[in-house]
């Protein structure tokens, strides 16, 4: 989880007074350990780090940090896939941290820290990382000017050509979900009142502005099958049906094993962005990367 401004809403405590770290605080209490705490989509959860872990293998991680951590449910499943690599979580809800640090295992360390100050958290190093996640952490923040100021932070922490990887909620990712849902009746999915989701065309104007020493290696849209099985096909089964959508139903089961397509078939919000830190290097961000 990552800090925030205070936001507007209507439900409950956290919510109508726009307390985000209260939320997440309110989450961890009542899921503890659980992947629940941070996504209620248990199976788009396990899609999500199947993918996370695919590419990470590709990259050979060292010592990994993962931002925004939450409760350490992913943080976990890093570590006991690479058990001779350091991973450092570290999240803002002390709540969460407190439940991390039950289940830590030899090869993790969890610790309080907010992504828009990494570098100046006592607990971690500049340049220490050669490879730094962050799983739905930047659409925690306020507003497209705070995610820039955390992939800032995010990038201090990494090695030279040390690896980020980013797997973020997109604006336009939703809007094409959306666009597909619209087709069948079905109504518009809205962003979370807690979340901000990463505006592409910003996000693309930034890599290519060079001010960051970031270079684009990779793109994915998690999820764009699971997305059009269980939040179109299934939806649609559950609006005629007249019955509330289960998170838990087989369709999602069956779902989660469904192929990603790059990039270019964008009907999911979740995108996996691999960035590279090419301080002093002078490359320049190659547009619409192919996966490998």
């Amino acid at each position: 989880m990552a800090s925030s401004a205070k936001r507007k809403s209507s439900s409950s405590k956290s919510e109508a007074t726009g307390d985000v770290l209260g939320f997440w605080e309110e989450q961890a209490q009542k899921h503890g350990a659980s992947d629940l705490a941070t996504n209620p989509d248990q199976h788009y959860r396990k899609l999500e780090i199947s993918r996370l872990l695919h590419v990470m293998e590709q990259l050979k991680p060292d010592v990994i940090l993962d931002v925004g951590c939450g409760n350490g449910f992913t943080t976990l499943e890093i570590a006991q896939k690479f058990p001779h690599t350091t991973v450092v979580g570290i999240d803002f809800s002390p709540e969460m941290i407190k439940h991390a640090n039950k289940n830590a295992i030899a090869n993790t360390e969890f610790h309080v820290g907010d992504v828009l100050s990494l570098s100046r958290n006592s607990n971690l190093g500049l340049n220490s990382f050669d490879t730094v996640v962050s799983t739905r952490c930047l659409i925690n923040l306020a507003s497209w000017d705070e995610q820039k100021i955390g992939i800032f932070e995010m990038r201090k922490m990494l090695t030279p050509n040390g690896n980020m990887i980013l797997v973020e909620n997109f604006k336009e990712g939703l809007a094409n979900l959306n666009a597909v849902r619209a087709k069948f009746g079905l109504s518009e999915i809205k962003e979370r009142w807690h979340n901000f989701y990463i505006p592409q065309d910003e996000m693309i104007k930034f890599l290519q502005s060079q001010s960051h020493n970031l270079a684009m290696e990779y793109t994915e849209n998690i999820g764009n099958m699971y997305y059009i099985a269980s939040r179109v096909i299934y939806a649609k089964m559950c609006k005629d049906q007249g019955i509330e959508p289960d998170y838990n139903n087989q369709i999602n089961e069956i779902a989660k094993d469904l192929p990603t397509f790059g990039e270019f078939y964008a009907c999911s919000p979740n995108f996996l962005t691999v960035l590279k830190n090419v301080s002093g290097r002078g490359q320049k961000w190659a547009s619409n990367p192919k996966p490998s």
